[in-house]
This record gives structure tokens, C-alpha cells and sequence, in this order.
């Protein structure tokens, strides 16, 4: 069995997260669904991580709003799962977008949500909210870092129609965006939240980013509960 890289994260126990990384795996690692490969890195990893017993089940992003309870019987268009049942695993994959982790109503229920920059201005993260009660913790993920999200003045002007100037970060000639902190400000009445703080730029020696050529491949973010 090829052996996978991985982040891991146990801020969220009972629950535990893990995110693939760039390896020497078949195509670096990608988890993405292009062929054959990629399956099997992702049977590898899962068999790592000893739940590839598990119901695995991921959605087909679209960089919507739209957040939906898992069913392992269904493949539809959605940005976020949301799951009670414990046999769950629950996946996403990004390269550049935003993961956000997070377990709720005092950990009877945990989900995982893919937050790009599209997804965040169609509304994603406010979605999210409508999932937070009772004791809540959220771990905001890998993502482009606001230095490198570098933007035109039509995205410019996307966000500051929303948002105002507040997360525009303006240095000589260049203007980006800080998502990340506009993830933090949405969610940070709503529960208890940590990060994983690196980007898939600064850190591509080991996370697949969009922007800097890895167009096809994929970095995995899985999240699951530990059995008693």
C-alpha cells in the first residue's frame, strides 16, 4: 500500500480530522476524481486512517450555499454535509478553497463545508450558521492566504459590494482579499473556532493549489467520529 502523507487534528475529539497531502504516491497524491490513481490513493489513505469501513461520503461541490444532510445513497450538488450518524466519514476536496470542520448540538452532530471564493460570496458560510446550536466548535482549515488571493476590480468590487472594504488588503499595485477572516468574523459568534493556518501557496511543497498549476489535482479533508 502506497503510503499516504497527512495532516491530523484532534482539537475536535471525539471527532478526528485528517488532510491529505502532497506524497510520493501515485500522481503526488491527488485525491481528485480523475482516474483510476487517485481512487486508489484515496482507499489508501482511508485504510490509513481505519475507516475505510466506514460510509464515506463526499458531494459534488459547485460553490453554492447549499448545505445537506449526508446520505450515503446520493451524490448531489452541495458545499456542505451535515451528519448525526457516527458511521459517517465525511470528505471534501480543495486546492486553494477554504475547509471548515465543525461538530455541534454538544456533539451529536458534525459536518464539513467547502468555502471558496465564490462560495462565500453566494452565501456559504452564513448558510453554515443555520447549523450551529447548542455547543459548537469549528476548525476553519488550509486555505489561500490573503497575500497570495490576489484579485481584479471586478472581484474586488464583488466583495466590497458585500462585505464593504473591510477584508480588501491594498499593497502598492496589488489588491487581495483575506477570506479567511471573513470566515472567522461570520462564524465567530457562533461557536469556538481554530484554524489550521497554512496556505496552499505557501505551503505547495505540500498542498495541491489552483493557482499555482495544480488545476486538476486535489488535497482530501475528511472528518469522522472515533468509536468507543
Amino acid at each position: 500500500m502506497d503510503n499516504i502523507r497527512y495532516l491530523s487534528d484532534n482539537t475536535l475529539l471525539p471527532f478526528r480530522i485528517a488532510i491529505s497531502l502532497r506524497s510520493s504516491s501515485l500522481n503526488e497524491g491527488d485525491m481528485s476524481s480523475n482516474d483510476e490513481d487517485n481512487k486508489k490513493n484515496r482507499q489508501n489513505f482511508f485504510k490509513q486512517l481505519n475507516i475505510e469501513n466506514r460510509i464515506i461520503i463526499h458531494s459534488r461541490q459547485v460553490h453554492s450555499r447549499r448545505i445537506i444532510k449526508a446520505d450515503q445513497y446520493i451524490m448531489t450538488d452541495a458545499d456542505g454535509l451535515i451528519t448525526d450518524n457516527d458511521d459517517h466519514a465525511l470528505f471534501i476536496l480543495t486546492a486553494d478553497c477554504f475547509n471548515i470542520f465543525f461538530v455541534t448540538e454538544n456533539n451529536s452532530k458534525f459536518g464539513i463545508v467547502h468555502a471558496g471564493w465564490k462560495g462565500i460570496l453566494n452565501g456559504v458560510v452564513e448558510e453554515m450558521r443555520h447549523y450551529l446550536k447548542g455547543e459548537t466548535d469549528v476548525i476553519i482549515g488550509q486555505g489561500i492566504c490573503s497575500e497570495h488571493f490576489e484579485v481584479g476590480k471586478e472581484v474586488q468590487g464583488y466583495f466590497e459590494d458585500k462585505y464593504s472594504d473591510k477584508y480588501t488588503v491594498k499593497s502598492d499595485d496589488k489588491i487581495s482579499i483575506d477570506l479567511r477572516r471573513i470566515i472567522y468574523d461570520s462564524l465567530k459568534s457562533y461557536a469556538n473556532i481554530n484554524h489550521i493556518n497554512q496556505c496552499n501557496v505557501c505551503n505547495n511543497n505540500d498542498l495541491f493549489s489552483y493557482r499555482m498549476g495544480d488545476t486538476l489535482k486535489r488535497n482530501l479533508s475528511i472528518i469522522w467520529r472515533e468509536h468507543d
